[in-house]
C-alpha cells in the first residue's frame, strides 16, 4: 500500500464506523462499540447490526394516583347521617376514615363535629 492510500483508507474506515455507530444508536445499541466494529470490519460490521436483536422498548411504569384522605380536627368527635338520616356517632377521625374506606359512608354523606355550624358533605374534608 502506498503512502497516499493510507489517509484514504483511514477516512473510509471512519465514515463506515460513523455509519455503523449511527445505525447502532437508532437500534438502541452502544454506538462507540459499533463505531469500532464498523471501522475495523467495514461493511461487514454495518451488516452485522441487522443481525442483532433490537433493544426492547422499556415498559412504562404505571403511576399510581395519590390516595384521597380525610382532613379535619382529630381531637373532635365526629357524627354522620346514615341513608335514613339517623345520626351516627360519636366517632374519632380515624374511625370516620375507616368507615369511609370500608364504603359505609360516601362523599355525599353529611358529617358534623362541634366546630361546624351545620351538617357538611364529607367531600368537603377529602384531600388528594
Amino acid at each position: 500500500m502506498q503512502w497516499p492510500d493510507i489517509p484514504t483508507t483511514f477516512a473510509i474506515s471512519c465514515l463506515i464506523g460513523t455509519l455503523s455507530a449511527y445505525m447502532a444508536h437508532r437500534r438502541g445499541k452502544n454506538p462507540y462499540i459499533w463505531f469500532s466494529i464498523g471501522a475495523l470490519f467495514g461493511l461487514l460490521g454495518v451488516m452485522a447490526i441487522f443481525f442483532t436483536s433490537k433493544k426492547p422498548e422499556p415498559k412504562p411504569v404505571p403511576v399510581k394516583p395519590p390516595e384521597p384522605t380525610l382532613a379535619g380536627p382529630s381531637d373532635k368527635f365526629w357524627y354522620y347521617l346514615d341513608p335514613d338520616h339517623q345520626q351516627m356517632g360519636p366517632l374519632s377521625l380515624d374511625a370516620l376514615k375507616r368507615t369511609w374506606k370500608e364504603g359505609k359512608i360516601n362523599d355525599s354523606t353529611y358529617v358534623w363535629h362541634e366546630d361546624l355550624s351545620d351538617w357538611t358533605p364529607l367531600q368537603t374534608f377529602i384531600r388528594i
